[in-house]
């Protein structure tokens, strides 16, 4: 599953900065973002700075990602799911294999991922979760499972349409990656 991804601070992510306030923008961190760290969201209604992980019940640690096939009926992430869903612009993601060698994955076309997602708001802070599902190649010749990645043509769809994203999670990922 999705344990780190890469951001770069290029073009496309200016743009999304523009529109976090200034407040917020001094908690992001560009380069490899791990679990516990804040990173920019797309929201239906903005973009914001959020910390990746929903705390855990036992305070030990958080939850980064949750299975698509499951989010609908689990529920810890249905609420979040159904009413808060985001985007998460990532650069290219890590997968490690069982003998822990780590692959990179990008965008065959150097533009930005969006990873699918959702949050809520914990003690006052948004955090965030990546969906993933069954790995698609590349990705499966070194790991089981991938984020799941919204194309650039249904981003608003998924955001604002929660019939259109529950059936989302079931396609196969259409952007085409590549290892880097």
């Amino acid at each position: 599953m999705c344990g780190r991804f890469h951001l770069g601070l290029d073009q496309e992510t200016k743009k999304i900065l523009r529109y976090i306030p200034a407040e917020q923008q001094i908690q992001l961190r560009f380069g490899d973002i791990y679990p516990a760290r804040f990173a920019p969201i797309l929201t239906a209604e903005d973009s914001l700075a959020a910390r990746w992980g929903f705390e855990r019940f036992d305070k030990k640690g958080v939850l980064i990602n949750a299975r698509a096939e499951t989010v609908t009926q689990r529920q810890t992430f249905r609420k979040s799911f159904f009413e808060r869903r985001c985007l998460i612009p990532a650069s290219g993601f890590y997968e490690w294999d069982e003998e822990k060698n780590k692959f990179y994955f990008a965008r065959k076309d150097g533009n930005l991922l969006y990873l699918c997602g959702f949050y809520r708001i914990e003690d006052g802070e948004p955090r965030f979760m990546i969906l993933t599902k069954n790995a698609t190649p590349p990705v499966a010749q070194h790991h089981n499972r991938i984020p799941v990645i919204a194309e650039d043509s249904v981003k608003h769809k998924f955001l604002t349409d929660m019939y259109f994203a529950s059936e989302y999670l079931e396609k196969e990922n259409q952007v085409t990656l590549q290892t880097v």
